[in-house]
């Protein structure tokens, strides 16, 4: 499969980089690098720490966009995210070793998943999956009990809540929810497209990215048409990596979720 590296005149200006994901054939433009709030830890951890994860895209969808980009690394042990207010955004990535942890950690940071550019650090802690198999299980859960209790102490930061949006593109009331909104979908709605554009010539630009199903074209509708993938993963990369595409050097084409 060709790999797909966008023009330097089509990538914005700024410190954001082109980074190449394994296993999945395709280059995107990182997101400048956030500075973290507090100093990371520096030891290598089979376990990473992934922040910034986009709180209005549903688990499920996290789940599989994680190990889509991950596992080209090496082989996932297991990935751990949940839905609580507290928890929300967050996620860990084990993985069987500790060098593709690394590799992961080096080449993934600023990747932008679900329009987000993920923050990356080693764990604080290693995962009791590595306790269990070594026999100090039960050392491990003291450790963190320790821990947890010290930082109970500390004051609490309020958090302000996010508000959530429909699941269907839609507001209640029937009113249409923004593109911007839209929850992921593995079929895209592509707009503002030159006249001439034929199926085959979309079908050769959107196919670099794994999982392409087909194009859809509107008859009578020569500017939109519909792309399809296997799953909202491989939709939610393609989005990213072809809005605003110029497909002519005058016109930018423009790739939303379509709605469901």
């Amino acid at each position: 499969m060709t790999t797909f590296v966008p023009p330097s005149s089509q990538l914005p200006s700024g410190s954001a980089t082109q980074i190449v994901v394994p296993g999945l054939g395709i280059a995107v433009q990182s997101a400048p690098r956030r500075r973290p709030l507090a100093a990371p830890p520096t030891e290598p951890n089979h376990t990473l720490y992934v922040r910034n994860l986009n709180e209005k895209v549903a688990l499920k969808t996290i789940f599989t966009g994680l190990e889509a980009i991950f596992s080209g690394f090496g082989e996932i042990l297991q990935i751990r995210a949940k839905k609580n207010i507290k928890l929300r955004g967050q996620a860990f990535v084990t993985f069987k070793q500790v060098e593709s942890a690394t590799r992961a950690l080096n080449e993934v940071q600023g990747f932008p998943l679900f329009s987000l550019p993920l923050d990356i650090q080693y764990a604080r802690d290693r995962n009791y999956i590595f306790s269990e198999a070594d026999g100090t299980l039960e050392e491990h859960k003291k450790r963190r009990a320790i821990a947890q209790a010290e930082k109970a102490k500390e004051p609490k930061k309020a958090r302000p809540e996010v508000p959530t949006l429909g699941a269907t593109g839609w507001f209640p009331g029937g009113a249409p929810m923004p593109a911007e909104f839209l929850p992921p979908n593995s079929i895209l709605f592509i707009e503002n497209l030159p006249a001439e554009t034929s199926d085959d010539k979309l079908a050769e630009l959107f196919q670099q990215v794994p999982g392409f199903k087909e194009v859809r074209l509107v008859p009578g509708k020569s500017d939109i048409a519909f792309v399809e993938y296997d799953t909202e993963a491989q939709a939610t990369l393609a989005k990213q990596q072809f809005h605003l595409f110029r497909i002519l050097p005058e016109r930018e084409m423009r790739v939303t979720y379509a709605r469901k």
